[in-house]
């Protein structure tokens, strides 16, 4: 096999070189936050209607394993564990966002990092009863590994359709269970190989049951892509190279300098960040809401008083969050007539909010025809590094409250502190734990380092 300098050897040399004593403090910190966030959106998504029918598929299958399904009873195999796992963390749409470095990528669009990273190397975790110190590393190892990999690809990738967090997030999968499993250096180089020609996932699914299982496939497929390469199977090693390779088909090319030398150097935990969601529903939508909130709560408006509401934004914006009549819980998390409507109505859009009886209310049908988006060549033409846009509340006395959108809480530039994730993590666990084990499993996230096995933290995640 050839040892040639490609990109897919730069992603093996991050891997097999990762320690956990080479990451930053501030790094740590932030996988902290991540997990809190990454659990409780498991935690919600149990419920959810597409993290049942999956429960449902993975019991039906009656495989038999170590790995523990957040939220349920379900003992199974690592793989099929990672699959319930990453579609419950992304069937409310409520996990983090990676940010883009730089106006010519996509904010907001590039991944969902934390689900197709945790979701498989808390599965093989289990499997191999790993202490949490090894979870750590694994996480972050993939964790890393998916971001730097989305910001080298060709924004025309997103563009074009394709869902980044499934044909990205495979590769976080990957690199997180070759961690754990110890793959040398030619079986890594065969895992990612095996995880290309299983990267997959469309846009044209946002708004379905099919958008949370991008994230769930992705975690699935890179334990197996991990466990086949283990066992001797084979592929191009050096799958993301050349003309035939990853990047090139995919997205029409890629930018390496955003690749080499730049894995862990620095981590995207730590710069530019990534944003936590403080609604269940497309993050593109984040800013504009956190705009109008403010505006509602600053001048108290009344429901009663709205005429109107105007949002000014880029088609990166309009084009994905399409359904202005939408019909359900799941066409609303992409729909600004929803999003916007809720918070006039109501000054909160939590998962509460989010349901198919809230969304098909005559109240909510009501507000929803005074919301009305456009296009604005404006703020388009300000780049889409950043979600930008312009709110305008037009109220029955004449008055206009405008403001410009461009930041939300969760963001690095409006962090949502401890308290806050506490918070969300309590809103999320509601439902699924009882009140004392909400705490204890805040708990026993806070001490994972010391734990002698990933299996006690899976414990505190179970009903």
């Amino acid at each position: 096999m050839t040892n040639q300098n490609t990109l897919t050897m730069e992603v093996v040399d991050y891997i097999q070189g990762m320690t956990y004593e080479g990451v930053p403090p501030e790094v740590r910190e932030e996988l902290y936050r991540c997990l809190v966030d990454g659990f409780a959106v498991m935690l919600a998504g149990s419920r959810a209607e597409c993290g049942r029918i999956v429960q449902r598929y993975v019991r039906e299958g009656k495989v038999q394993g170590r790995s523990k399904v957040v939220g349920t009873d379900i003992a199974t195999s690592a793989s099929l564990a990672a699959l319930a796992n990453g579609v419950a963390g992304h069937a409310d749409d409520f996990d983090d966002t990676q940010l883009a470095q730089t106006p010519d990528r996509i904010y907001g669009l590039l991944t969902h990092p934390t689900i197709p990273a945790l979701a498989p190397t808390l599965s093989v975790g289990q499997e191999l009863g790993v202490t949490g110190r090894d979870l750590l590393t694994a996480f972050c190892c993939g964790y890393e590994v998916e971001c730097k990999l989305a910001e080298a690809m060709n924004p025309d990738h997103y563009i074009k359709g394709f869902h980044s967090t499934a044909t990205m997030g495979v590769f976080g999968s990957v690199a997180g269970a070759a961690k754990l499993y110890g793959l040398s250096v030619e079986q890594t180089r065969f895992a990612i190989g095996i995880a290309a020609s299983k990267s997959a996932g469309l846009r044209v699914n946002f708004g379905t049951m099919t958008k949370p299982y991008h994230a769930g496939a992705a975690a699935e497929n890179g334990v197996v892509a991990a466990q086949l390469a283990r066992l001797g199977y084979e592929s191009d090693p050096n799958a993301l190279d050349g003309q035939w390779g990853h990047f090139q088909v995919m997205g029409g090319g890629v930018d390496a300098d955003r690749l080499i030398g730049h894995l862990g150097n620095p981590y995207t935990l730590s710069w530019p960040g990534v944003s936590v969601k403080p609604y269940p529903c497309g993050s593109l939508s984040h800013p504009s809401m956190d705009t109008l909130l403010d505006l509602i709560l600053e001048h108290d408006v009344k429901p009663e008083q709205v005429e109107e509401v105007r949002l000014g934004a880029g088609n990166n914006i309009l084009n994905p969050l399409r359904y202005q009549e939408p019909q359900n819980e799941l066409e609303a998390k992409f729909s600004l007539q929803f999003c916007l409507g809720i918070l006039v109505l109501r000054r909160q859009a939590g998962i509460q909010e989010f349901t198919d009886e809230v969304v098909q209310s005559a109240e909510v049908k009501e507000m929803m025809k005074r919301v009305k988006t456009y296009h604005s060549p404006e703020v388009e033409a300000r780049g889409a590094d950043r979600i930008r846009s312009l709110v305008e509340v037009r109220l029955k006395d004449g008055r206009v409250l405008s403001a410009e959108a461009e930041i939300s809480r969760g963001t690095p530039d409006r962090p949502m502190g401890r308290d806050g994730m506490e918070t969300k993590f309590n809103d999320c666990a509601r439902g699924t734990l009882s009140e004392d084990r909400i705490q204890k499993a805040l708990g026993t996230i806070y001490r994972v380092e010391e734990l002698d096995s990933v299996s006690e933290l899976m414990e505190a995640m179970v009903a």
